[in-house]
């Protein structure tokens, strides 16, 4: 018998199954659905399996899925909520919220700053905001492009410094 006509007629028996297997009954349905949808896309593995043994064989799958941390069951569903971060009500309740105001520094004040730099420094820097990318900049200057990207970040750096300490 072919998988799809398999777990159309064992379906309860198999769902109930998983429920037993998973602790969260929240992630059985989810559990559940991955795995078949995992053996309906190689079928030639499972249909070779004997009518008797493909229950045995789907709960392997199950449970190697809910236990295994490289299965496509724990990337696809807990590894992303592992990095989700609960906070409980109350605690947000008592937090005031404020408008986050991130001052950016306008390129009036940019262009002053640059005056106090080098002539290199300031050039080069003018360039890129002009051209928009460094390996433009290096293209233009014959200045290597890790140069460049260098000499940028370093500007960026001080200005930035520059900005915080105003």
């Amino acid at each position: 018998m072919r998988f799809v006509s398999w777990i159309s007629q064992n379906n309860d028996l198999c769902l109930n199954k998983v429920r037993e297997i998973v602790s969260n009954p929240d992630e059985a349905d989810d559990l559940y659905q991955s795995v078949v949808e995992q053996l309906l896309r190689k079928p030639d593995k499972i249909d070779k399996v004997t009518d008797k043994e493909k229950y045995y064989f789907f709960i392997r799958v199950i449970r190697n899925n809910y236990f295994s941390k490289t299965s496509p069951y724990h990337y696809q569903y807990r590894k992303p909520s592992e990095k989700n971060i609960q906070v409980k009500e109350d605690i947000l309740e008592q937090i005031e919220d404020e408008e986050y105001n991130e001052e950016q520094p306008s390129m009036e004040w940019i262009k002053n700053e640059l005056q106090h730099l080098d002539w290199f420094s300031r050039d080069l820097f003018l360039l890129w905001l002009e051209l928009n990318t460094i390996s433009n900049v290096s293209r233009q200057t014959q200045i290597p492009l890790n140069s460049v990207s260098r000499y940028i970040n370093k500007i960026k750096k001080e200005l930035k410094k520059r900005w915080d300490t105003r």
